[in-house]
């Protein structure tokens, strides 16, 4: 199984899925310095494709629709996991921005990597605790996503507290 975790922290998915005895390739996209080094002590196979922002800036090769990263072609990632940084989306901040905020608006980011690379299965997750015009916008925006690939996603579920 191949799977690609952003925001990845201090790889808690990779050790859900050690625990679960689930082998896998596992890549990590996290920029704390100190999470990444705990990572790579406690999970030294997990492979480190650096920062969201920067991440499937594919290069077309052949006729534009095969495009690869790392060792990662379209279509071969099996589990997209990550939740956007929370900082403007939790109601405990007063003067929370939403997903304009700088951090929380890295969601758009998972999206669009999300887009590239259409994993077969993908979680989401997030602070339960947001606005709910916040949990509105971004449940249209993955439905908006996922309707064009009806065929592809045909069993996604919005899973909420």
């Amino acid at each position: 199984m191949k799977v690609l975790s952003l925001f990845d922290g201090l790889a808690g998915a990779r050790q859900a899925l050690k625990e679960l005895n689930i082998d896998c390739e596992y890549y990590a996209s996290e920029i704390d310095k100190y999470a990444i080094q705990v990572a790579k002590a406690n999970h030294p196979d997990i492979k480190h494709i650096g920062d969201i922002k920067n991440l499937f800036k594919y290069h077309d090769i052949n006729d534009g629709r095969n495009r690869q990263f790392y060792n990662i072609n379209r279509g071969e990632i099996d589990l997209l996991i990550g939740g956007s940084p929370c900082q403007d989306l939790s109601i405990a901040k007063k003067d929370r921005k939403g997903l304009d905020g700088d951090r929380s608006s890295l969601f758009y980011e998972y999206v669009r990597i999300l887009n590239e690379v259409k994993p077969k299965y993908f979680i989401l997750e997030n602070v339960a605790s947001m606005s709910k015009a916040a949990k509105e916008e971004i449940t249209k925006c993955l439905a908006t996503l996922l309707t064009p690939y009806d065929e592809e996603y045909d069993d996604w579920e919005l899973i909420s507290d």
